[in-house]
């Protein structure tokens, strides 16, 4: 996948993110039941905030001009992420940049 593919899934997960289907809502509801630490308001505010300041695609362009990403990675390593367990989201824009630097991820909440 190269680098344009990635920045457009991102701006599509923005999307999604602002249209808060009943799908959505529903995947928000089911976050609070398993984690009570993930109020539906502050899931809210995460993933609005996420999706406007991350998730737009000329945001998303304009912030990788500064790094020397390379269109497809010719080695991709798997990059650990531990997330913490008590904020929505949290660990969402450490994700974000291993995605777009095409590595992968291993998640371990804490």
């Amino acid at each position: 996948m190269n680098l344009q593919h990635r920045i457009e899934l991102m701006a599509r997960l923005g999307d999604y993110v602002d249209k808060n289907t009943e799908e959505y809502q529903s995947i928000k509801e089911n976050a609070n039941r398993e984690n009570p630490w993930f109020i539906p308001e502050f899931i809210d505010l995460a993933s609005k905030n996420i999706a406007h300041e991350f998730l737009k695609k000329d945001k998303l362009e304009q912030w990788v001009k500064n790094y020397a990403i390379p269109r497809e990675q010719p080695q991709p390593k798997n990059v650990g992420i531990v997330m913490a367990g008590n904020i929505p989201l949290v660990g969402f824009h450490d994700l974000m940049c291993v995605f777009i630097s095409g590595h992968k991820t291993t998640i371990k909440p804490s």
